[in-house]
């Protein structure tokens, strides 16, 4: 048990009578002394883990230098902390060279790659950068919230934001070269190139919880059916996924970052669905689909929240719980397999309350778009198979009208 925590005990429910975590609501285990407070697993959990960031980023404190100045802020740092902002920010032919050769050449190219590398960004990120100006340029690190942290680290590997210490405070601290390129972005000019950019960035990333996996050439051909062109879009996805952190690159591919298995995936679609094309989805819907809680407002999320909330003593927390372990582990096992997992981490044993559950899941996972379905349902794939069955007469020892590659009579037509 580490220092400070204490497991919540038949003598402890006195201090706690309610017996809920103080952060979310939801079943408190662990007292923590230091911030004096019933927590839950999970909230337990992201506090240490903010802790870790903040002991890792205090290291770094303490080496930094408080000034606005870019030279002065880059001095300090190390070679290794130098050169990563350096190629982070796209700077060339920097290899091999020495820690003087390489603060010069980007000293002297920084302002020009901060200006290009704000063309790829979107509203969120120029918004976020945009509030450090109200701060006079510096946050102190422990006025920020978690989730802002996270996206900080990011604008720290940019070389956009330094952490460092003011009277002994942590801060973040944005050199003023950078708060001037920043105010003279707000014109009506920039503000459609980011529109722009953001709407593109947001469709792909709604694609990629749909599809999964693709390469550049269907998502631009995807994003076309949109009218959303750009002479950069491999570069904005590319950039954006390094802000998300929702998708990598792999072998030209950009790939979910919940898919681990990628050779497999790829093989099962081109075996099973090589002539099917991708689901056509609404642009709404992928829009929907890039924020972090999109069930909640999709139709089928909806419906599933509302039966299964009336149903059972469920919170918000639980039902996103849910919606997100359904939606990735169907990916790879069958709906029921899937559905068995939750209900017994649920500890959900009584038979009848078990099949209402399990029915009510099953209608919702039967919804989600399915990455070797190229961002089908599995109703979806039935329709198709249906209309499909209904319009061509085809012999059993054929090839299987759904593309499996299996013959008909062992595939759709089995039970027929």
């Amino acid at each position: 048990m580490q220092k400070g925590v204490r497991f919540l005990d038949t003598k402890d429910m006195s201090l706690n009578e309610n017996n809920i975590c103080e952060k979310c609501g939801a079943e408190a285990l662990y007292y923590i002394d230091e911030l004096n407070c019933w927590l839950c697993e999970n909230c337990k959990n992201e506090e240490e883990e903010l802790e870790k960031i903040s002991e890792r980023l205090e290291k770094k404190f303490n080496k930094r230098v408080y000034s606005f100045d870019i030279a002065e802020l880059l001095n300090c740092l190390s070679k290794d902390e130098i050169y990563n902002i350096a190629r982070n920010l796209g700077l060339a032919k920097i290899s091999g060279l020495k820690k003087d050769e390489l603060l010069n050449n980007l000293i002297e190219n920084y302002e020009s790659l901060i200006e290009e590398r704000l063309l790829l960004f979107e509203e969120e990120r120029y918004r976020l950068l945009r509030s450090y100006l109200d701060k006079d340029g510096v946050k102190i690190f422990n006025d920020i919230d978690e989730e802002e942290v996270e996206k900080s680290a990011y604008f720290i590997q940019q070389g956009f934001i330094y952490p460092t210490l003011k009277d002994g405070i942590a801060v973040f601290l944005m050199p003023q070269i950078v708060q001037k390129i920043i105010e003279d972005k707000n014109t009506l000019d920039y503000r459609r190139i980011i529109k722009q950019n953001g709407e593109i960035i947001n469709v792909y990333r709604g694609m990629n919880k749909a599809y999964g996996i693709l390469n550049i050439e269907s998502i631009k051909s995807i994003l076309s059916q949109y009218d959303l062109y750009n002479d950069n879009i491999e570069e904005l996805i590319r950039e954006s996924g390094y802000y998300y952190s929702e998708y990598r690159e792999d072998s030209k591919l950009f790939v979910n970052n919940e898919i681990q298995d990628i050779d497999s995936l790829v093989e099962t679609i081109e075996k099973e669905c090589a002539e099917l094309e991708y689901a056509k989805i609404s642009k709404e819907e992928l829009l929907v689909m890039s924020n972090r809680d999109y069930g909640f407002s999709t139709k089928a999320g909806k419906a599933f929240c509302k039966e299964f909330s009336n149903t059972f003593n469920s919170n918000r927390e639980m039902l996103q719980a849910i919606m997100d372990d359904l939606s990735i582990d169907i990916q790879e096992n069958e709906v029921n397999e899937s559905i068995d997992k939750i209900l017994d981490v649920m500890e959900v044993d009584e038979e009848n309350v078990r099949n209402v559950a399990a029915n009510l899941m099953s209608k919702f996972a039967n919804k989600i778009r399915i990455w070797k379905y190229k961002g089908y349902s599995i109703n979806d794939i039935k329709a198709l198979k249906s209309t499909v069955k209904n319009e061509i007469n085809i012999g059993r020892n054929e090839p299987c009208i759904c593309g499996s590659g299996k013959k008909y009579k062992k595939c759709c037509g089995k039970n027929k």
